[in-house]
């Protein structure tokens, strides 16, 4: 969404919400991040709370009553959601710190008993729904999700998008899309249950084995899939579809209807057991079920086969990781000379439109996996910090430039963070470095047992970092798919304890930082698989995980003083590998370059 694009200031908004508030008899309106898919990343058209807020990060609940406002977000946007909320008349509630009630609390305890709190129920899931009524029944506040409030504020809203959809030979996926359709349908049989509705974007196109471009960086399309043991409908917008791929899907007996559709479809259904997720079904659609038919809530089943990438998918991805280590040490090799150039101007955006533009001329490039995160100096430590014209820094001989990013590719999805130093650094930024990588490291060599839990390892990239004294607020690792969402699950390295084991072919980011307000940020990550650990052929069912990405890590900011022997030896092997497997796609000055990056640790 374009900030600039609606002359309406945020407190003019507040005051024409307010009116439509009163109009309907609301005494508080909530408005989600998400859109009708339980979607973490939405498109234009349903970024209603960067609206209404100002506040543009990816995460975030704002609730809005006829005398206050507020914004709950979690510790990655603490400091770019202060920034973008000054004047606003939104306050900012930090998640889960002390004495900070969540928005729950806040609407309980600011509201009288039988008011009425209204919000799209398209944007509400199932959980957070149940998570309403249970906190609102003793108060009696009743719970409208009738009304679209902000779309009929919103004059130059964002259409939908149209993108075109494609498909996915079994040759590039690995797995057809009749076999994905029966290994569902074999679990719902297994569980006892007759269908399910899948609304997760990325589920469906795995399923499908489709990609569409519906969501900026997440090749997905907005589309309900419905699958019982005697039929498929898909439920998206026709004009999407090409003859070609209608016709495929003919071929697999896939019914295509329209989008708004599954409503009356799920409204006709009768006597029957509905799989579906709760993070994803949104409380509007689960209106209008029919008391005869029983909803059965859990992870939707395509999500784990989807996060444990077949043989195919590895291969590609690997293949995939040297185009995209490739990318990355050009544009880290040309931002060092352009820096280094006398009145050179490079800014956070030119830096990352450099990034993009190395992204680009590799084969099969997309896009990008997610808007980058070009940070220099105190912006590193503003952990997803979006660079804006008015505010970006011209990156100079200095302090640290932190930049995460990644593409898609039609043979994968890449993520990738690394802390450059851009002059001589301090004895607290090389320390500060080296802690973090030694978190990174130790979770990178983990060996563990088959049904181990990710809050169960994270633990290793936090402990170098404890015995200093410090700790990041983020998750140590996010699953990542395959062309697919750059952010997925179901499993997850951090402190939350999510019941979901790691498993082979599992892809999950390592990326351990540390952020000092005012300061610098550090942050490093890798791409990691589960894999069978083979060091000792005699042990069975344990893991370990081999590191996707390729590219070398920051060798003037590590003080070899704090790393052990072993940890210098895996650095010194890691960066053997990513010489030997990106030399062959760069030339010969190029390769010069590398191997000095690679240069062996003692």
């Amino acid at each position: 969404m374009d900030k600039g694009s609606d002359p309406m200031t945020v407190q003019e908004r507040l005051s024409a919400l307010r009116r439509r508030m009163e109009e309907n008899n609301l005494d508080a309106y909530v408005v989600f991040s998400s859109d009708p898919h339980g979607s973490e990343y939405v498109s234009d058209h349903w970024r209603c709370r960067s609206w209404i807020t100002g506040f543009t990060g990816s995460a975030g609940i704002a609730v809005i009553t006829s005398d206050e406002a507020g914004l709950w977000t979690d510790f990655r946007y603490f400091i770019q959601a202060a920034e973008e909320l000054s004047g606003s008349g939104v306050k900012l509630f930090k998640m889960n710190e002390p004495d900070v009630p969540s928005y729950l609390e806040w609407i309980s305890s600011s509201l009288k008993e039988n008011a009425v709190i209204g919000m799209d129920g398209r944007t509400l899931t199932l959980k957070e729904w149940e998570a309403m009524a249970q906190a609102f029944g003793e108060k009696k506040i009743l719970i409208d999700g009738s009304e679209d409030l902000i779309g009929s504020l919103w004059i130059d809203r964002p259409d939908d998008s149209l993108a075109k959809v494609w498909s996915l030979s079994e040759e590039e996926s690995g797995e057809s899309t009749l076999s994905r359709i029966e290994r569902i349908r074999a679990e719902l049989k297994s569980r006892k249950m007759d269908a399910t509705l899948i609304a997760s974007l990325d589920d469906v196109a795995w399923t499908l084995n489709v990609r569409g471009g519906d969501v900026p960086y997440n090749p997905v399309v907005q589309s309900f899939l419905y699958l019982s043991q005697d039929s498929i409908i898909w439920f998206v917008d026709g004009s999407k579809i090409g003859d070609d791929l209608r016709k495929e899907m003919n071929s697999r007996n896939v019914e295509i209807r329209s989008y708004g559709s599954v409503k009356e479809h799920l409204s006709s259904l009768r006597d029957l057991s509905l799989y579906l997720s709760p993070d994803r079904i949104n409380s509007s659609l689960m209106s209008v079920l029919s008391d005869s038919v029983l909803p059965l809530k859990g992870v939707d089943i395509s999500t784990r086969m989807k996060a444990e990438k077949n043989p195919v998918e590895q291969e590609r991805l690997r293949h995939c990781m040297e185009k995209d280590g490739t990318a990355v040490v050009r544009f880290i090799r040309w931002i060092r000379d352009a820096v280094d150039e006398s009145g050179s101007k490079v800014t956070e955006l030119k830096a990352a439109s450099a990034l993009r533009g190395f992204r680009a001329e590799q084969d099969g490039f997309l896009s990008e996996s997610f808007s980058p995160i070009p940070a220099y100096k105190a912006h590193g430590a503003i952990c997803h910090y979006e660079a804006e014209e008015i505010s970006q820094f011209t990156i100079g001989r200095e302090s640290l430039f932190l930049i995460d990013s990644g593409g898609q590719y039609k043979d994968g999805t890449t993520d990738i963070t690394r802390t450059l130093s851009m002059g001589t650094p301090s004895a607290r930024e090389k320390h500060d470095y080296t802690l973090v990588l030694k978190g990174h490291i130790a979770l990178s060599i983990a060996v563990y047992p088959e049904g181990t839990r990710g809050y169960q390892l994270d633990l290793l990239a936090r402990q170098p970092l404890w015995n200093a004294g410090l700790n990041y607020g983020h998750g140590t690792g996010h699953g990542v798919g395959y062309i697919l969402n750059v952010h997925e699950g179901p499993q997850r390295i951090s402190s939350h304890p999510v019941d979901e084991a790691l498993k082979p072919g599992m892809i999950t980011s390592n990326e351990p930082g540390i952020y000092r307000e005012g300061e610098h940020g550090i942050r490093i990550e890798n791409l990691i698989m589960t894999v069978p650990w083979k060091d000792n052929p005699e042990v069975e069912s344990f893991y370990a995980f081999e590191t996707m990405t390729l590219c070398p890590y920051e060798q003037k900011l590590i003080d070899r003083s704090l790393l052990d022997n072993g940890e210098k030896s895996w650095i010194n092997a890691y960066h053997n590998e990513v010489l030997k497997r990106l030399s062959p796609y760069l030339n010969e000055e190029e390769v010069k370059w590398l191997r000095e990056e690679c240069v062996e640790i003692s």
